[in-house]
C-alpha cells in the first residue's frame, strides 16, 4: 500500500508538530528525559528490568497507544539493552493511525543523540502500513516490535483477539496527543478495551492528570494515583479488577 507524509510542521528547534492535531509530538527537546521519568519511570521499569529471573527466560510486554516518532519505544530499548538479563526477550506492541514516513522518523529521533544506535537499527526495518500490522525484530531478537496501523479500539480488538499478546501486557505506555486535541484516543472504549489486555499488577503510566481519563480507568479496574515525587502532571497506576477503587 502507498504511504505518504504525515502533515507535520517543524519548528525551529527541529521539534514535529502534527497539522492533523493541532498538537505537539513532545514538548522540548527535554523529551528524552520526560519519557525516562514518565513513561519509563512511572512504569517502574528498571526495577522490573534488573529484577527478571536470568535463568527462567520470558517475555516482557509493552503495549503503547500512539507511535508516534518512536521515541519511547527506544527508550524502552535503551534501557531494557542496559538492565534486563539476556535470557529475556522485550515485546514492544505499539499503535499508530497516521504513521509517521521513515524519512520522518529518522528527523525526528535524530535530535537525540543517545539514542542514535536504536534509531538507526529501527529506520532499517520501519515500513508503515496503514490498517495493517508490522513485525519487527531486533537487536538479534531480543527486542520485538509490532506496529498496529489502526484505529486505537479497532488495534486494541484485534491485539486481543489475535493473540498478539498471548499474556497481556506487564506494563502500558498511555501516549498520543493531549486530550482535548485528539478525545479518540482517550475514550471510554479505549479503556474499556485495556482490560481484557491487563492483569492483576500491570502498570500504567501517562502524562496527562485529565479527569476523564482518570475516571475512565478507575472505572475499568485500575487503580489511579495522581503523580510521584516532583512530577505532580502525570498519573500512574496498576490493574486490579473490576473491584478496584
Amino acid at each position: 500500500m502507498e504511504t505518504h507524509d504525515v502533515p507535520i510542521e517543524w519548528d525551529q528547534d527541529g521539534l514535529p508538530h502534527s497539522v492533523i492535531f493541532n498538537d505537539k509530538y513532545f514538548c522540548n527537546l527535554d523529551a528524552y528525559e520526560e519519557v525516562l521519568s514518565i513513561s519509563c519511570q512511572g512504569n517502574v521499569l528498571k526495577d522490573r528490568f534488573s529484577k527478571l529471573d536470568p535463568s527462567v527466560g520470558g517475555t516482557f510486554t509493552i503495549i503503547e497507544t500512539g507511535f508516534g516518532t518512536g521515541l519511547n519505544f527506544c527508550c524502552a530499548w535503551q534501557l531494557w539493552d542496559q538492565c534486563a538479563p539476556k535470557s529475556w526477550t522485550l515485546h514492544f506492541v505499539s499503535i499508530e493511525l497516521y504513521p509517521l514516513s521513515v524519512q520522518q522518523l529518522n528527523r525526528a529521533l535524530s535530535l537525540w543523540p543517545v539514542l542514535s544506535r536504536y534509531r538507526e537499527a529501527l529506520v532499517l526495518q520501519y515500513k508503515p502500513l496503514p490498517q495493517e500490522t508490522a513485525q519487527l525484530f531486533l537487536a538479534d531478537h531480543r527486542v520485538r516490535l509490532t506496529l498496529v496501523f489502526e484505529d486505537v479500539v479497532e488495534a486494541l480488538r484485534q491485539i486481543k483477539e489475535r493473540g498478539i499478546t498471548p499474556d497481556g501486557a506487564d506494563a502500558w505506555f498511555l501516549s498520543g496527543f493531549a486530550p482535548a486535541k485528539n478525545p479518540k484516543m482517550w475514550s471510554e472504549q479505549v479503556f474499556e478495551g485495556m482490560a481484557p489486555l491487563s492483569r492483576q499488577g500491570t502498570t500504567f503510566a501517562t502524562f496527562t492528570v485529565a479527569g476523564p481519563v482518570r475516571r475512565g480507568l478507575a472505572a475499568n479496574g485500575f487503580v489511579v494515583h495522581k503523580g510521584f515525587g516532583y512530577k505532580k502532571h502525570i498519573i500512574t497506576g496498576y490493574f486490579h479488577g473490576k473491584d478496584a477503587s
